[in-house]
């Protein structure tokens, strides 16, 4: 298994699963990126498939930005994971890049701003809205709009949005179903909920 360090310097992302239109992920319609590999291991993580700093499928950072930037109808993308931070290098020079082709970047990360090293930061400061801190399951709050806990925070980096975008305080879910039947739940759902609602196995990619 690569280690942190190993991925950090890695220029190409690897990512582990991506959904090209989304409403729930940040302000507007985006595409969602989810990275593969975290140290962090919050307990009660609904993403542990993607904590490995192995799988997914390794991406050329020139070649993803064209493939999001060709995305019709968004006006941002979103980073999930995983956590991008343990990928800096590619990622920074990723928002770069479609920065410079219009979109708005939302980065969900689970380290708290005084634990980023310079790299780290300089992709943060990037972000128009950055949602920071671990995922701390007793404090899980499902009327919570874009973040999983309580604890966490919502940053607006670059002015480009505003609290005022976060709009109604309301929790909001996506399922989006495969053509072979199978489903994945986006978002910050009561999970409980999506299964009895489903009937099936569910692969919840939550925020």
């Amino acid at each position: 298994m690569e280690s942190e360090v190993d991925i950090s310097r890695n220029p190409q992302l690897r990512v582990a699963m991506l959904i090209e239109r989304s409403h729930v992920n940040g302000p507007g319609w985006r595409t969602v990126v989810w990275t593969q590999g975290c140290t962090l291991a919050c307990p009660g993580c609904w993403n542990e498939h993607m904590w490995p700093h192995s799988g997914g499928d390794m991406w050329d950072v020139e070649e993803l930005s064209q493939k999001l930037l060709a995305i019709e109808g968004v006006e941002g993308v979103t980073f999930s994971g995983g956590d991008p931070l343990q990928q800096p290098r590619a990622l920074k020079r990723l928002i770069e890049l479609l920065r410079a082709g219009g979109r708005t970047i939302f980065l969900y990360t689970g380290y708290e701003v005084d634990e980023l090293n310079e790299l780290q930061t300089e992709c943060l400061n990037l972000c128009d809205v950055a949602v920071v801190g671990r995922y701390v399951e007793e404090q899980r709050d499902l009327s919570l709009k874009w973040r999983g806990s309580a604890n966490q925070r919502i940053l607006f980096p670059t002015g480009r949005y505003s609290e005022a975008d976060i709009g109604d305080d309301v929790q909001e879910f996506e399922v989006h179903i495969n053509e072979d039947g199978s489903y994945k739940v986006t978002g910050f759902p009561d999970m409980e909920k999506i299964q009895e609602m489903m009937g099936a196995p569910q692969q919840d990619d939550g925020a």
